[in-house]
């Protein structure tokens, strides 16, 4: 062995070896909290219909119903969103021949509100210019982020809560955390909502000023929703 194979030898033991690092005393443990949010949004989905033989008659009676229901929906407390408008003609098929039969112009409006008492009322006012295609209840996106906010500060804090107890139980003074993951954020409707089944039942039949009254004056029960998330991590003592 040549002096300069020897030097380099010993240059290489003498080199620190980088340790690997060593995992005692680590627990891993998650921690749920929960809180429940009622839903304080009404979503209401309306169609507008005309039909009939001739195009221009049924584009009059359209935009009439059109522009009435527009008018009444515009403006607070309602944020109204046209979601479709179509203008199609109408076929009748015998013995595989199709013969146009007439027109039909549609619209889609979906309207949104805090304001239950006020839809409700929309919803019999507009009953001879739109159809109520459906209506459903949610928590606004602001009142969703706050209890996102809430139950995640409240999982963190049983999450510190639970590593001290579990130092101190083996012996521990302190810990330190390892890993730290905000884990699915979850959702789950609580209730039972009786006035989306009640209207969307009722639709077909609100053609009288008594079935009117009877939706402006149906029960809204919105229900709620709980809202949880999961901290999972691991920590080191």
């Amino acid at each position: 062995m040549t002096l300069r194979t020897v030097s380099a030898a010993l240059l290489l033991a003498a080199l620190p070896v980088a340790a690997e690092p060593l995992n005692y005393n680590v627990v891993e443990f998650s921690e749920s909290a929960v809180t429940e949010v009622a839903r304080d949004t009404m979503t209401a989905r309306f169609q507008v219909t005309a039909e009939g033989k001739d195009r221009t008659a049924v584009n009059a009676a359209f935009t009439r119903k059109f522009n009435a229901f527009s008018r009444k929906a515009q403006g607070k407390p309602f944020q109204t969103e046209l979601t479709g408008r179509s203008a199609n003609p109408r076929y009748q098929y015998n013995n595989g021949k199709r013969t146009q039969t007439g027109w039909i112009e549609t619209a889609e409006f979906k309207v949104e509100s805090q304001d239950f008492a006020a839809l409700n009322r929309l919803i019999a006012e507009t009953q001879n210019d739109a159809n109520l295609e459906h209506s459903s209840f949610s928590v606004s996106k602001a009142k969703r982020e706050a209890a996102i906010d809430e139950v995640s500060k409240a999982a963190l804090l049983r999450f510190k809560d639970r590593a001290q107890s579990l130092a101190g139980t083996l012996g521990f003074s302190g810990y330190k955390i390892v890993k730290l993951n905000l884990g699915h954020i979850g959702s789950r409707t609580i209730g039972y909502d009786s006035y989306q089944m009640k209207m969307s039942r009722a639709a077909p039949m609100m053609a009288s000023a008594g079935m009117a009254a009877d939706a402006e004056a149906a029960p809204v029960l919105p229900g709620s929703e709980e809202i949880s998330i999961t901290v999972e991590g691991a920590i080191q003592m």
